[in-house]
This record gives C-alpha cells, sequence and structure tokens, in this order.
C-alpha cells in the first residue's frame, strides 16, 4: 500500500480513484476520522460525508481547486472542512484524486493558500485503439473513447487525414 507523503506541517492527506474508493490516506486523516491505515482501501469516500448526494458536488468540482464539504468520522460527528484536491492521471490511465483536508476552524500552521497546487494544468493521456499507444486528449471523458494516434489514422483514413492535414 503506498503512503501520501506530507511536508512537516502535518495536514490530513487521502488519495480517492475516480470512482470513490479510498487508495491510501496519512496517519493525521486516519486520526481525524477514526480509522486504522490499514482499513483504508475498504471504504469509499461516501463514508467520510454527511450527505451522500455529496459525491456529485466533489467530482463535479472538477474546475476547482479547493471547496468547503460536511465530513463526518467514523462516530457519526461531522464538521465543515476545507478541501483541496489536485487531480492525477497515473501512467495507466487512471485518475486519481489527491487531496488534503483541513478542519474548519482548527489552528493552521499555514494558511491554505500555500498549499495549492501551483499549476492547475491536468494533462489526461488516452490509449490509441490500434497501436496501444498514449495520445493527449482534452477531458478525462474522451480516455474513455475510442481514439486513434496520428500515426494509425494516417493509415487507415489516409483521404480524411491528409484533407485535415492540407487545412491546418
Amino acid at each position: 500500500m503506498n503512503t501520501i507523503e506530507t511536508n512537516v506541517m502535518e495536514m490530513a492527506c487521502f488519495e480517492v480513484s475516480e470512482h470513490g474508493r479510498l487508495i491510501s490516506a496519512n496517519k493525521r486523516f486516519c486520526r481525524l476520522f477514526g480509522f486504522e491505515e490499514s482499513e483504508i482501501p475498504w471504504h469509499y469516500v461516501t463514508d467520510l460525508y454527511r450527505h451522500v448526494q455529496d459525491w456529485e458536488s466533489f467530482k463535479n468540482a472538477a474546475n476547482q481547486n479547493s471547496f468547503v464539504i460536511r465530513m463526518k468520522n467514523r462516530k457519526g460527528r461531522s464538521f465543515n472542512c476545507d478541501v483541496i484536491r489536485e487531480t492525477i492521471q497515473k501512467p495507466n490511465g487512471e485518475i486519481v484524486f489527491r487531496n488534503i483536508v483541513r478542519r474548519k476552524g482548527e489552528a493552521a500552521a499555514c494558511s491554505m493558500e500555500t498549499l495549492q497546487p501551483k499549476t492547475s494544468a491536468v494533462v489526461f493521456l488516452g490509449r490509441c485503439a490500434h497501436c496501444g499507444e498514449h495520445i493527449r486528449v482534452a477531458t478525462a471523458a474522451e480516455t474513455h473513447l475510442r481514439m486513434l494516434c496520428d500515426k494509425c489514422a494516417a493509415q487507415a483514413y489516409p483521404e480524411a487525414y491528409h484533407v485535415r492535414e492540407g487545412q491546418m
């Protein structure tokens, strides 16, 4: 199990798959929400939300790096949290949300602005349907489509590919 590395300030961090399954978390996160580190892969992010529909808000906040959401610990106590999220695509094409959580009202050793990711650009990679090579796509949704790289497109559809090339 890989764990999330944090800096000296010991912020609560966790990773979530695009389907909502918890992948990993640090010790601060486990203490805040009442989990053991070995239990993390058995839970979904919906176990942390006060309201189940908050998962939709979490997924749909793709353009935002930070947001406030009501979360609950294992005992059922809920509290507002600042969440800073970074979207990462792994080499195998899997989308992962890396999150930093700070309980609202909690004294912070630093401001949340200093923890913001420096770049908000995300590169999504798909695979060519013919040769399997990685190709850049515009959105996460396009990673699931059958797309062709330039080389395979030129071979499969030479007339259409060369017309497109001539228009550029």
